[in-house]
C-alpha cells in the first residue's frame, strides 16, 4: 500500500488550467481517477513549467463514516501569535519523514500501532502532527488493493472508502491527531478547486464545498490542508479559454474541455500554513476559523485575484487595483506588481481569451502579438494591456528567480476595443521598457532617463546618458512595427567617451518607436537587451496657457524639493497627474522621479528600522545598498545595519534560555521560599520583560508569570525581547542585582537561574553598547 519514497516531499506545486500536457512517460488517459507518481523536487524550468498544469481537487461532500468536526474542551480559535516559519523548520524534521515514509504498511491495521509508531521519536506536538501528515503523504490510497478489507474502523478501511469517495482526507487526518492526542478540527467550507476560474462568480464558487483541518500545536490553531498536501488534478480545463499572447509572441491554443486525472504529489505549502495566504483559496463556513482579525467576507474571498503560494514565497504585491474580477477602461488595463528584493526575479505573462463568454470566438486575423506593454521601474513591474478585440480575457503573470511559475491571475472584462489600437514596435521578454536592477548588473547605468516610456516629437532629437560600469560594447537599435529597421538606423547615432555612452534619437514621423540596448560582455560573441524605451511621438499642441499644467507643474516642483518622507504619495500623485496632461518635461520631471526614487528608498529603511524586524531589515539594507542613492542613504543604511545586529545580538543572547527545558522552569516555579539570589534573579529578569517593580515582590506572583501561557508565556517573551521596551531606571536596578552575584553563585543555586542570571548580564551589555533611540520617526 505504501509507494516507498517515489514521490519527491517538500517541493511547492502550482496550479494552471493551460492545455494538458504528460507528468511523466507513464501518461494517465481515460480514467478520471487514474493515478500518476509526479516528482516534482527538482528545479528545472521545464518541470516547473508543468507543475503549472496541477489544480486542487475537492473532498467528496457525503462519507460512510462519522467523523465529529471537533471535540468537547478544545481551545477557542484565534489567530496565531506567530508565523509558521517561527514553528516549523523542514530542514530539523529529516528524522521523523524519514521514518514516516518508512511506516510498515500493516500499521495501517490498527490506529493505536500506527501512532504509536509514528509519534515513538517525537518530542513535540508539531513533530507528531508532521509524522501524520507525511504518512499519510506517503500513502498510494488510489492505487492500492483494498480487497480483502471488511471494516471501516482502521486507517486501512478509512482509505478505502477514501479510494471510492466515501471519505475524506480531512476525517483521516483528524482521527490520526485525535489518536494522537493532538486536538484536530475538521473544517467544512468553500475551496478554489480544479473546476474554478479566476473571476467566478459568487454563485459557482458556492459550488465548490471542500474540507480541511486545524490543529493546535505550541499553544496556537495552525491550517493543514490534507487532500492538496497529498493530490492533485492534471489536465483539468474547462475549455473555455484559447491561449492568444505569451510574452509578447501571438498564440492560438485552444484549450480542450477535460476533468483531468488525478495525480499523486506533495505539497509543502500546505502544513501549518499561515491563515493570511491561506484565506486566498479557502473559505470556511465559520467565519470563526479563519483564524484572521479582521476577517473576510465571502464577497472578498470571491473577488480578490487568484493567488498562488509563490507569490507569496516571493514577497510580491499587487499596486494596482486588489480584484481578480477587472474591467478595461477605453480597451485598455494596467496591472502592476512590486517585489520586496526584485534582484534577479523575472516576470512574463500569458494572454487568454474566453470564447464562451464573450460570445464568438476571437477573430481568426487578429495576431495579439506584442499588445501588452511591460514597463519596468525600480522594484515595480507594471503590465499594461491593449485589447484590439472586446469580450473576456484572463490575464496570468508567471515569474521566479531560478525558475518561472505561476503567481497570480485575473479576468478582464472589455466592453469597448482600444480606439486604433496598434501593436508595440517589438517585444522585448522579460527585460520590458525602462531600466532596472538588471541592466546596471550588465554593466550600463542609465543617467538621463530612468523611466521606461519617453515622450518626444517627430524630428525633434533626444539624448540618452549611460555610465559604463565594466568593459562591455554596447550596440543600439531604433524599431517600428510597420517601417524597416534598416530605415531607421540613421534616425539613431550613439558615441561613447570613457565610460559616458550617449545615444542621440529622433524619429521620422509620429507613433511608437522603441530604443534597444544590447550589451556584450566581454570574451563573449553574442549581445544581449538589457534595456528599451518606449517612444511615443505626437503632433505638438499649440501653446495654451492651461492653469492645471501650470499648477501641477508647480506642485511637482515644490514636493520634489521638500525634505522628509511626508508627502511621498502626494509627489507620486502629482507626477502621474504629469505624465497624464502629455505635458513637455522642462526638466521638472526628471528631478520629480529621481527624488520620488530617493524618498521612497528612504521610507523604506525608515520603516525597517521603526519597525525593528530583522528579515524586513535584511531586505532593506540589502535594497539600500543596491540603490541608485546609496551615498545619500549612507547615513540611514548604517543605523539599519547596527541596528540588525543588535536584533541577532539579542537573538543569540536568548539562544539558551530558548533551549531551556520546560522542567527546568517548572523546577524554578516549584520553590515554596527560595534563595535570595534565585528570588533576585527571578524579579530582575521579569523586570527586564517589562512587568512593574510592586507586583514582583511577592514570590507568588513570580511563580503565577512563569506559569502563563499564550502571549504571556515566559519563553515566548524572551524571544520577542527588544531593548527598546525596557522602561527607565530598569537597567541600573537589574545592574545593581547583577553586582551583588557572580555567575558561579547563580549556576550553583540553580541551572535556570543560572541561565537567567547571565541572559541579563548581556542584555545590560547590549543596552550600553546601542542607544534605545535608534527607532527613526518618519
Amino acid at each position: 500500500m505504501g509507494c516507498g519514497n517515489s514521490t519527491a516531499v517538500g517541493a511547492d506545486t502550482n496550479n494552471n488550467k493551460s492545455t494538458s500536457k504528460q507528468v511523466n512517460s507513464e501518461k494517465a488517459v481515460g480514467n478520471k481517477h487514474a493515478l500518476v507518481v509526479v516528482s516534482i523536487g527538482t528545479t528545472n524550468a521545464r518541470a516547473k513549467k508543468d507543475d503549472w498544469n496541477s489544480n486542487l481537487k475537492q473532498e467528496p461532500e457525503i462519507e460512510e463514516i462519522d467523523v465529529p468536526n471537533l471535540v468537547s474542551g478544545y481551545h477557542e480559535p484565534k489567530e496565531p501569535e506567530n508565523r509558521k516559519a517561527d514553528i516549523f523548520n523542514k530542514d530539523q524534521m529529516n528524522a521523523v519523514d524519514a521514518l514516516a515514509r518508512q511506516t510498515p504498511d500493516d500499521l495501517a491495521d490498527s490506529y493505536e500501532r500506527l501512532i504509536s509508531h509514528l509519534t515513538s521519536n517525537c518530542k513535540t506536538d508539531v513533530e507528531k502532527v508532521r509524522a501524520i501528515f507525511i504518512w499519510m503523504a506517503n500513502q498510494d490510497i488510489d492505487g492500492a488493493d483494498y480487497s480483502k478489507v471488511t471494516g471501516t474502523d482502521t486507517p486501512r478501511g478509512v482509505m478505502k472508502l477514501m479510494k471510492d469517495r466515501k471519505a475524506r482526507y480531512s476525517s483521516l487526518f483528524a482521527l490520526l491527531c485525535r489518536q494522537a492526542e493532538i486536538e484536530c478540527v475538521v473544517i467544512d467550507g468553500w475551496a478554489k478547486s480544479a473546476s474554478y476560474e479566476v473571476g467566478d462568480a459568487d454563485t459557482d464558487l458556492k459550488n465548490l464545498r471542500n474540507s480541511w483541518n486545524a490543529v493546535y500545536v505550541t499553544g496556537g490553531w495552525r491550517l493543514v490542508f490534507p487532500l492538496w498536501a497529498c493530490s492533485a488534478v492534471v489536465g483539468h480545463s474547462t475549455g473555455a479559454y484559447t491561449k492568444v499572447e505569451s510574452n509578447g509572441q501571438a498564440v492560438r491554443e485552444k484549450e480542450v474541455k477535460s476533468s483531468g486525472v488525478t495525480v499523486k504529489q506533495f505539497n509543502e505549502y500546505y502544513f501549518l500554513t499561515d491563515p493570511d495566504t491561506f484565506i486566498y483559496e479557502a473559505f470556511p463556513e465559520q467565519a470563526r476559523w479563519q483564524l484572521l482579525s479582521p476577517q473576510w467576507d465571502f464577497a472578498m474571498f470571491a473577488d480578490v485575484p487568484y493567488i498562488q503560494p509563490e507569490y507569496f514565497k516571493l514577497k510580491v504585491d499587487i499596486r494596482s487595483k486588489f480584484s481578480g474580477r477587472l474591467k478595461s477602461k477605453d480597451g485598455e488595463c494596467h496591472i502592476e506588481l512590486a517585489c520586496g528584493d526584485p534582484s534577479n526575479m523575472s516576470m512574463t505573462y500569458e494572454l487568454y481569451y474566453n470564447h464562451l463568454e464573450s460570445g464568438h470566438e476571437i477573430d481568426a486575423n487578429l495576431q495579439l502579438n506584442n499588445y501588452v506593454l511591460l514597463n519596468r521601474a525600480g522594484n515595480r513591474w507594471d503590465f499594461g494591456i491593449r485589447f484590439p478585440e472586446a469580450g473576456v480575457y484572463k490575464f496570468q503573470i508567471l515569474g521566479g528567480k531560478e525558475y518561472e511559475t505561476w503567481l497570480c491571475a485575473f479576468k478582464i472584462t472589455v466592453d469597448e476595443a482600444m480606439e486604433d489600437c496598434k501593436p508595440l514596435p517589438f517585444s522585448p521578454g522579460k527585460v520590458g521598457y525602462g531600466p532596472t536592477m538588471d541592466t546596471e548588473m550588465a554593466g550600463l547605468k542609465a543617467v538621463s532617463h530612468k523611466t521606461g516610456i519617453v515622450k518626444m516629437f517627430a524630428n525633434k532629437p533626444i539624448e540618452f546618458n549611460f555610465t559604463l560600469t565594466r568593459d562591455i560594447a554596447v550596440r543600439t537599435e531604433l524599431l517600428h512595427a510597420t517601417i524597416a529597421k534598416g530605415e531607421l538606423q540613421k534616425y539613431c547615432k550613439m558615441t561613447q567617451k570613457f565610460s559616458n555612452v550617449s545615444v542621440q534619437v529622433s524619429v521620422p514621423e509620429d507613433g511608437e518607436y522603441a530604443l534597444a540596448l544590447h550589451a556584450q560582455q566581454e570574451n563573449r560573441n553574442d549581445y544581449d537587451n538589457v534595456c528599451n524605451y518606449l517612444l511615443t511621438s505626437e503632433k505638438k499642441k499649440k501653446k495654451r496657457d492651461d492653469p492645471i499644467e501650470k499648477q501641477t507643474r508647480t506642485n511637482v516642483a515644490v514636493l520634489a524639493t521638500e525634505r522628509g518622507i511626508k508627502h511621498v504619495g502626494e509627489l507620486e500623485g502629482e507626477i502621474e497627474i504629469l505624465q497624464s496632461l502629455g505635458m513637455d518635461d522642462k526638466g521638472e520631471l526628471q528631478a520629480a522621479q529621481d527624488a520620488l526614487g530617493y524618498k521612497k528608498d528612504q521610507q523604506y529603511l525608515m520603516y525597517a528600522i521603526n519597525r525593528r524586524n530583522l528579515a524586513t531589515l535584511e531586505i532593506a539594507i540589502k535594497q539600500g545598498h543596491k540603490s541608485r542613492f546609496n551615498d545619500k542613504l549612507a547615513r540611514l543604511i548604517e543605523d539599519a545595519e547596527e541596528l540588525r545586529n543588535h536584533i541577532i545580538n539579542l537573538i543569540k543572547i536568548a539562544h539558551d534560555i530558548l533551549e531551556m527545558k520546560q522542567s527546568t522552569i517548572s523546577e524554578l516555579r516549584s520553590y515554596k521560599s527560595p534563595p535570595n539570589i534565585i528570588f533576585d534573579i527571578m524579579r530582575s529578569t521579569f523586570l527586564m520583560l517589562g512587568e512593574t517593580s510592586k507586583q514582583l515582590e511577592v514570590w507568588e506572583n513570580l511563580q503565577v508569570l512563569m506559569g502563563k501561557m499564550g502571549k504571556k508565556n515566559m519563553l515566548r517573551r524572551v524571544k520577542t525581547f527588544d531593548t527598546i521596551n525596557v522602561k527607565p531606571g530598569v537597567q541600573q536596578k537589574v545592574d545593581e542585582m547583577l553586582n551583588k552575584y557572580s555567575e558561579i553563585e547563580a549556576r550553583m543555586a540553580s541551572a535556570g537561574a543560572g541561565t537567567f542570571y547571565c541572559w541579563l548580564r548581556d542584555v545590560c551589555i547590549a543596552i550600553h553598547q546601542t542607544q534605545p533611540s535608534t527607532g527613526i520617526d518618519p
